[in-house]
């Protein structure tokens, strides 16, 4: 018994024992440093976003809901207190392939693309006026495009003062011999009047005065504008009609205030027209306006064109290249990859650390584009690092991180330039009844290039145009006549061309006048929503107005339909 009770007792123990290291294994059989490691824990977090609407951010692989383009990674660390700096990491910056250039005054040669119409030459026109009061009772010249020869028979017209002049010279010519001084009066009084010796001497021979002058020509030229009809009473010096010599005629083009510094009169201009194929005209650029039209912020260039085959039709649009070098003029430069729109705003990325990925945003103002870059002429020094391969991705990082980007800002200058854009006119109910038209035939202009068709929209235009030529602009800032002005040239370049793609081009300037005009008109009733597409105009951006807040593009059509995004509504 004893032998017994002792092994029962060890066998306890063991028992015991055993239990312990089980219970000792399963609280503790997996060491710390043996545990699996998070992997995710030491990666970045990886997002996906848009190049196109940054907005878009996804936790997966995809596309974009809005335009159909493939999600790029996103990996955003560091921010910093700066609302324009942002801090990203190495992987990110990998990732979207971002590139920088350091920028300074660019060695290559571009070209200046301006658009204009040919005009008869001012130096060669003429005025056929009246010589004397009196009512036209016919005018021969009844159309533009008749040649008028001088000394051509023009028309007829009743004039009392001529009726009695003729009789004072038939009376004076009975008494010739003894008032000798009387009679040289009243011939020198008609002769005043341009009528020739023979029409005097066929007068004294008849002996009645002529009731019904005929009109002759004392200029020669092209008809090109009929100013006077029959039936209409006129006074001396009034105009009939206007002509030209259309051998040589003007090609003028509208420049904008920052493309004049690379223009200078003698410079060679290459001028074609969607009317002839083939080798460019060479001209030379014979005047540049001094005087820039504070409206559409413009000055006419000119070159003079010999046009002794007719070839030149006055009215016809043309396009003009000049070729220009950037290093005469020591103009700072900045690649186009670079540059963001939105609106009227332009910005770029400036990596501010050598050693690390960190960028600032840099509101720029840009001049005219010369090849593959623009000139610069506020907010870049030369030898700054900016980004010019994969900006938008940088500006996506911007936005995933709450700071100022392209299509934001809270800094004080955007928050003053919208305080001024919101000024408003004091319109009368008619005024502002005739922009509220105005609109709503720009509204029905943009669906017809959404669609696509080219001759509604022209159609729409020429509505438009003639709506905004009726608006009394009688107590309107010059700000609000300026864009009504810009609005109506636009529309005069979209109807002269019949080319969808240059018509939604020019939309992006008649939108931007449009845009103005419809913040100040009150009561409209329905929200309108300020839309912009990145990608229009080879890809420096365009904006548009909608009632619809859906998107649907008007500079793209159904190639790409839902492009774009709404940047700002008025109410």
């Amino acid at each position: 018994m004893g032998s017994f009770a002792k092994y029962t007792k060890y066998a306890v123990y063991l028992v015991v024992l055993l239990f312990g290291l089980l219970l000792g294994y399963l609280f503790f059989g997996e060491s710390k440093n043996d545990k699996p490691i998070d992997v995710e824990a030491h990666v970045d977090k990886v997002t996906y976003t848009c190049s196109m609407h940054p907005n878009v951010v996804s936790n997966e692989k995809g596309t974009c809901p809005i335009c159909g383009m493939d999600l790029v990674k996103m990996s955003v660390e560091v921010s910093t207190d700066s609302d324009n700096r942002f801090e990203m990491s190495e992987r990110a910056v990998a990732l979207a392939n971002v590139q920088t250039s350091t920028i300074g005054f660019n060695t290559q040669n571009g070209q200046v693309t301006l658009s204009g119409e040919i005009t008869s030459n001012d130096k060669t026109n003429a005025t056929q006026t009246t010589l004397f009061d009196g009512r036209l009772d016919k005018l021969e010249v009844n159309y533009i495009g008749e040649y008028v020869r001088k000394g051509q028979v023009i028309g007829t017209i009743y004039s009392p003062d001529l009726y009695l002049a003729q009789d004072k010279l038939l009376t004076s010519a009975s008494y010739k011999d003894t008032h000798e001084k009387l009679y040289a009066a009243a011939r020198n009084t008609l002769g005043l009047w341009k009528l020739t010796d023979q029409q005097i001497d066929d007068l004294l021979k008849t002996g009645k005065p002529i009731q019904n002058f005929p009109l002759v020509a004392d200029v020669a030229g092209t008809v090109v504008e009929i100013i006077a009809s029959e039936g209409n009473y006129f006074k001396q010096g009034d105009p009939l009609f206007k002509v030209s010599r259309l051998s040589t005629v003007w090609a003028v083009f509208q420049a904008y205030e920052n493309q004049m510094p690379l223009l200078k009169k003698g410079q060679q201009i290459e001028i074609s027209s969607e009317a002839f194929k083939g080798t460019p005209l060479k001209a030379t650029i014979s005047f540049i306006e001094p005087i820039l039209d504070r409206g559409s912020r413009v000055v006419s260039v000119r070159a003079d064109i010999s046009n002794k085959e007719g070839k030149w039709k006055p009215g016809m649009f043309v396009e003009g290249k000049v070729n220009v070098d950037s290093t005469g003029d020591s103009l700072l430069m900045v690649p186009k990859s670079a540059v963001l729109w939105t609106g009227e705003r332009s910005v770029v990325y400036k990596k501010v650390n050598a050693i690390k990925p960190e960028f600032e945003l840099l509101r720029v103002q840009l001049g005219e584009s010369v090849g593959e870059n623009y000139i610069v002429l506020e907010g870049l020094q030369t030898g700054d690092e900016i980004v010019t391969n994969g900006t938008f991705v940088i500006d996506a990082a911007a936005q995933l991180q709450g700071k100022n980007s392209m299509m934001y800002s809270n800094d004080a200058e955007l928050k003053q330039n919208e305080k001024q854009h919101e000024h408003l006119n004091k319109l009368t109910s008619e005024q502002n009844q005739k922009l509220k038209e105005a609109l709503n035939v720009y509204f029905d202009f943009k669906d017809e290039l959404v669609a696509s068709n080219s001759n509604k929209s022209i159609m729409f235009a020429e509505k438009l145009h003639k709506i905004l030529v009726l608006v009394d602009q009688t107590g309107i800032d010059n700000n609000l006549q300026g864009n009504i002005k810009s609005a109506i040239t636009s529309l005069v370049i979209i109807e002269k061309s019949k080319d969808l793609e240059k018509n939604r081009l020019e939309f992006k300037n008649l939108s931007k006048a449009i845009i103005f005009i419809s913040s100040q008109i009150t009561d409209y009733g329905n929200p309108i929503y300020i839309q912009h597409c990145p990608m229009a105009d080879n890809n420096t951006g365009g904006d548009w107005l909608s009632l619809d807040k859906a998107i649907k593009n008007p500079y793209f059509g159904d190639k790409m339909l839902t492009c774009g995004s709404v940047v700002k509504v008025i109410k």
